[in-house]
């Protein structure tokens, strides 16, 4: 079962947080290859990465892919994310992991921002 592990900073502001859980809620409804989508953060919140990973593997998840949603790669996403892949990987090796570049590397970022930018406003 393939499964997508939305991975996000954290933050002190509950709201901030319930926005990367929405996030996750509403991919969880569109058609997709995925049969599971969860969410996970660096610091500060829970759940945690790694509670996270073992949350989609009880699921039955056997392929999961990470996508960090940042925009920028900090020390974040060059170092702790793939420090991070490589624990899962240990903890759950009969999982197939695809760590994914941070959002802000998508090829599509530039159409989104002008997408967004032009879009009317209510």
């Amino acid at each position: 079962m393939k499964a997508l592990l939305l991975i996000a900073h954290g933050s002190r502001k509950a709201s901030s947080n319930q926005e990367v859980a929405d996030l996750a809620s509403k991919l969880q409804q569109l058609p997709s290859e995925f049969s599971c989508i969860g969410h996970g953060f660096l610091e500060l919140t829970t759940p945690k990465v790694p509670d996270a990973v073992h949350a989609l593997v009880e699921q039955g998840a056997t392929h999961i892919t990470l996508l960090p949603y940042f925009l920028a790669a900090g020390m974040h996403v060059s170092e702790d994310l793939p420090e991070l892949l490589a624990q899962a990987q240990k903890a759950h090796p009969e999982v197939t992991f695809n760590l994914l570049e941070h959002l802000g590397a998508a090829e599509l970022m530039p159409q989104w921002i002008l997408q967004q930018a032009l879009a009317p406003k209510n």
